[in-house]
């Protein structure tokens, strides 16, 4: 395991999200078109609207609103997240609409159109001691 020094935090995923500063903020990223200006998360390399291929990487808004959910009662073997949960597909300013965990909320709570904002956590560490992290959305408390 790494020492405490070099220890950093690393995304669960590469080309989902970015980590800045001390590794709990960041942003979503995605691709737009420079053709269409579509937007896609996670990012691509063709567009799937004009299927042009000059595409940027951006950073996604950190707030959304629930468009659609549900609410699992089952997890999933070897997962940080234990059942019940809810998942959502949170739609961004950009148009793009994410999938994510949703946090901090009632399963009784949960609602089409509830404001949500991005966060990060610590999934795992890995082998080097690294802190793996994911993201998820909670309702705006502010």
């Amino acid at each position: 395991m790494g020492s405490q020094e070099g220890k950093k935090k690393v995304p669960i995923k590469e080309g989902i999200f970015r980590l800045t500063g001390n590794g709990n903020e960041g942003h979503l990223i995605a691709s737009r078109c420079s053709a269409c200006a579509e937007c896609f998360h996670p990012t691509r390399a063709v567009c799937l609207n004009c299927y042009g291929e000059d595409l940027e990487e951006i950073a996604l808004g950190k707030r959304g609103k629930i468009h659609t959910f549900t609410i699992a009662r089952t997890g999933y073997p070897m997962s940080p997240v234990k059942a019940p949960f809810v998942t959502a597909q949170v739609e961004l300013p950009e148009k793009v609409m994410v999938l994510s965990l949703i946090t901090d909320i009632g399963l009784d709570s949960v609602r089409i159109g509830t404001e949500v904002e991005l966060y990060f956590w610590k999934a795992e560490q890995d082998a080097e001691g690294n802190d793996v992290m994911a993201y998820a959305f909670r309702p705006v408390t502010a």
